[in-house]
């Protein structure tokens, strides 16, 4: 059976209450993204120590680093710089916690995909040299504000890269929101599986025309996750999903905060459908015999 966690500013910007709910829901890990309104490499080096004696006292393990690695533009070289010392930083946190994977990207999207691909290609091998020497991949995140932003131009990118360095993220609910994304399940689960080394849970529906799709309760979108967590059953997957709901039940998180997802105004709102999603997940795996 595949590990579970939970991004913790999903739930809260306090780390303490976020690992409790955790802890509460039988999760096996907390994904570290915005702590007490501070992105993770903008954390100190002493409240990375007070983080990790919070979940340490829980038994949470840490997954992966959530960072925003190589969410800047594709052909600034000072931002390219800034983005590597964000990559940096984020493998001296993983090494404090014990976890293999940060979280990157494509850059913002910019001109097309096809003229982007060679400095891509080039930027995320300058990033594997630095990843090769300390055994850690960069999950990869097909995010529809970037370059990459289907599983299908992923892919692409990998193909190119192959590098066991720089791997992906599978986000189902993505394939929703981007217009261009395939059918997430079984289709861009198929396309991903190769380079699949962590899992983002979150649901998102299409709404009428004219209307963002929006991410949902757990189990009400168009992901089908009962059958994704059966076949990640049955594919012995033995990697990690981390909830990130992005569901809010009062107001739709705003689409700058979707691009940008960190503090205290992402985080409103969050405990509650983080709730919500984790009865829906527990409920799933259950009916499918995959949890007592």
């Amino acid at each position: 059976m595949f590990k579970r966690a939970v991004i913790t500013d999903e739930i809260s910007q306090d780390i303490r209450r976020a690992a409790e709910v955790m802890c509460e829901y039988g999760m096996d890990g907390a994904e570290l993204r915005s702590v007490w309104g501070k992105a993770p490499q903008d954390l100190s080096d002493s409240e990375l120590r007070e983080i990790k004696a919070v979940l340490d006292a829980k038994d949470l393990l840490v997954p992966c680093i959530a960072a925003p690695v190589f969410k800047c533009k594709l052909h600034s070289q000072s931002e390219f710089e800034a983005h590597l010392a964000i990559l940096k930083r984020c493998m001296e946190m993983a090494d404090l916690f014990g976890a293999k994977l940060i979280r990157g990207f494509t850059f913002w999207a910019e001109g097309g995909f096809s003229d982007s691909v060679p400095a891509i290609v080039e930027k995320l091998k300058e990033a594997e040299k630095l990843l090769s020497k300390k055994d850690m991949q960069l999950v990869i995140e097909y995010d529809p504000a970037t370059s990459a932003g289907t599983t299908q131009k992923l892919e692409v990118i990998l193909k190119k890269v192959a590098s066991e360095h720089i791997q992906a993220l599978f986000d189902p609910g993505n394939n929703i929101y981007d217009p261009e994304g395939e059918r997430p399940f079984p289709d861009g689960y198929e396309r991903m599986k190769p380079w699949m080394k962590h899992i983002h849970v979150k649901d998102v529906i299409r709404r009428e025309a004219g209307l963002e799709p929006e991410s949902v309760l757990l189990g009400e979108g168009e992901v089908n996750f009962p059958d994704l967590f059966e076949r990640l059953a049955d594919d012995a997957y033995e990697g990690w999903a981390s909830l990130e709901t992005h569901y809010r039940k009062a107001a739709a998180i705003s689409t700058e905060l979707l691009h940008r997802p960190m503090g205290y105004s992402f985080s409103e709102g969050g405990e509650e459908a983080s709730r919500e999603c984790l009865d829906a997940w527990n409920r799933m795996l259950a009916e499918r015999g995959l949890i007592p």
